[in-house]
């Protein structure tokens, strides 16, 4: 089957591998060199294993 646009992930919710969370600040973050930037609503979506880090950090999940 071809890579059909219309059906590509373009909802809120974080893609199987990554997870979607905010900051109270609304900011973006870095995490091993990697830059991650937030959206209009402060979302970063990052990588599963970035969770625990980002949490210590003052990040919380963001439920969808």
């Amino acid at each position: 089957m071809a890579d059909n646009p219309s059906r590509r992930h373009t909802s809120k919710t974080a893609p199987v591998d990554g997870v979607a969370m905010r900051h109270p600040d609304g900011t973006g973050c870095s995490w091993r060199g990697q830059s991650f930037a937030a959206d209009a609503d402060g979302v970063v979506t990052v990588p599963i294993a970035a969770a625990g880090d980002l949490i210590a950090h003052g990040f919380s999940f963001v439920g969808g």
